[in-house]
């Protein structure tokens, strides 16, 4: 589950973990480019300070030596930089995701920045799609990376259509412009809703559960959430402090007594988990975790979760007391809700949030399953080239190790529902949760903007926005409340992240056109 693709993530950004690049312009001063794949060592890396240390990463990378990522932090990186074993975390999960980058181009801009093209390969050989590797090195010794990006890319010969922004605000049906979106995107499905003062005003579904069957998309039709999951688990957690079960400041040592942990976990508090501020690693990184996420078949998802917490307390805390977007850190969370109630999180899930809520097409996982196959099915990789998730697969790997964090599903009516509730809880109007645990939700640190599992950003005319979006490879959802304009966009598609980019142009073509004066 990854979902640190959140819009709101400011750490350097990796292709399985967060914000999805719009393409990327390659135009640059040297190149490198073959025919086929030619490995790392026979591109002709530049001769900069940013070309040596990109192809030692990328060598790193490749390296069926589990211990070489390790050793090139260790040596690439000085000791001032906080956030070493945060990356080291993030590469060993998308190594999982994303086994092999086959080089084919190498362009630089001066001596601190580089951009690899490359064919992005999924474990078993399966060719991704194109993908854009940027990194930036600081100008000033020790000369740290300030820029690591992975993202969509284009083939090196291809024209470069980098900084053609596209709009929709032409769109006269929700239904025509998410036909536009999907034949600009050439995502497999999509889904759109859109509420305002509480009322469904529009909704549209176009494209096939899965490419190589019939099938159309219906709008009951589920789509795995990724990691809007997490306002989802925040609002169970809420249900739960007005309860009196938690409190805000319950800290991990009160809530979790008997496990072992440093004493600087003892005093990390809920709502500092919430809000990606406790200092949890985004995944533990050694144990049974030090290759990455565990196959266990006979696990059940509960004892995954305990797993990973035992596991990831045993490592140093990541910038504890400020923001680092973690995964493992809603799993802790949701761990707590479990030790405290004696329910499991799913449990916990369905009778605080979905029953109150009448989410009926809420669930866990993936939405095609044996007992239910006519559902989306995921697809990775990116167009053309997509294939097919089939049922019992998960390309991460990780969707029972982080299920509070990204392992719901819903309908695409259910999701607007959803938001709308949150909208009018921030309006003052009580619920299954009351309207100031609501806006406790919906309030970040004064020095940040991520809030309980909403971020909270502005609009470029001013208005407030809280919202998320997420995905775990095969999937992409985004969720978005307008206060000011009672509004409510949601969005979902049953292929990766490579259609962020156009859904968030539709996204707020929406928003415009809701909101214009006539």
């Amino acid at each position: 589950m990854i979902i640190r693709n959140d819009r709101m993530t400011v750490r350097p950004q990796s292709l399985v973990g967060v914000a999805v690049l719009a393409v990327v312009a390659l135009g640059s001063s040297t190149w490198a480019q073959t025919k086929g794949y030619p490995g790392i060592t026979k591109v002709e890396w530049p001769d900069t300070l940013a070309g040596r240390w990109t192809k030692e990463f990328l060598e790193a990378y490749h390296a069926k030596d589990e211990g070489a990522l390790k050793r090139f932090v260790n040596t690439h990186y000085s000791d001032t930089y906080d956030d070493r074993e945060q990356m080291l975390a993030d590469w060993r999960m998308q190594k999982s995701a994303v086994s092999e980058f086959r080089i084919h181009a190498v362009s630089t801009n001066g001596e601190y920045a580089v951009t690899v093209t490359a064919e992005a390969v999924l474990p078993g050989g399966k060719v991704f799609g194109w993908a854009s590797i940027e990194i930036e090195l600081s100008p000033n010794p020790p000369h740290d990376p300030i820029i690591i990006k992975f993202g969509p890319g284009t083939a090196p010969d291809a024209k470069d259509k980098a900084g053609e922004r596209r709009t929709y605000d032409d769109w006269k049906t929700l239904q025509e412009l998410l036909e536009r979106v999907q034949q600009d995107s050439g995502a497999p499905g999509l889904a759109v809703a859109v509420m305002r003062d509480g009322k469904m005003i529009d909704k549209a579904v176009v494209g096939v559960r899965r490419i190589d069957r019939p099938g159309r998309i219906r709008m009951r039709d589920r789509f795995h959430l990724g990691s809007v999951a997490k306002p989802f688990t925040a609002t169970m957690i809420g249900k739960l402090v007005e309860d009196g079960v938690l409190r805000w400041d319950t800290t991990l040592g009160e809530a979790l007594p008997g496990v072992p942990m440093s004493s600087e976990y003892q005093g990390v508090t809920l709502e500092q988990l919430l809000q990606h501020r406790g200092g949890i690693p985004t995944m533990p990184t050694s144990g049974e975790f030090a290759g990455g996420y565990p196959h266990k078949p006979d696990q059940t998802p509960a004892e995954a979760r305990a797993m990973l917490v035992r596991e990831i307390f045993t490592e140093a805390p990541v910038k504890l007391g400020q923001y680092s977007y973690s995964n493992a850190g809603y799993t802790v969370a949701g761990y707590m809700a479990e030790r405290v109630t004696g329910r499991s999180w799913e449990e916990l899930m369905r009778t605080l949030v979905f029953k109150p809520l009448k989410l009926r097409s809420a669930g866990f996982a993936w939405p095609a399953t044996k007992a239910r196959p006519k559902q989306p099915y995921g697809h990775s990789g990116m167009p053309p080239n997509f294939s097919v998730q089939e049922i019992g697969e998960d390309v991460l790997g990780d969707d029972d190790y982080l299920s509070p964090a990204g392992s719901i599903h819903c309908s695409i009516e259910d999701l607007a529902r959803f938001a709308d509730f949150h909208l009018q809880g921030l309006h003052g109007r009580s619920g299954a949760l009351k309207a100031e645990t609501v806006r406790r939700l919906h309030t970040p640190p004064k020095d940040g903007i991520y809030a309980c599992g909403w971020g909270v950003r502005k609009t470029e005319t001013g208005e407030t926005r809280h919202g998320h979006s997420g995905t775990a490879m095969t999937f992409y959802a985004m969720i978005e409340t307008y206060p000011d304009s009672n509004l409510v966009i949601v969005a979902a598609t049953n292929c990766g992240p490579s259609v962020a980019p156009f859904l968030n142009e539709m996204e707020e073509a929406i928003y415009r056109r809701m909101t214009r004066e006539d």
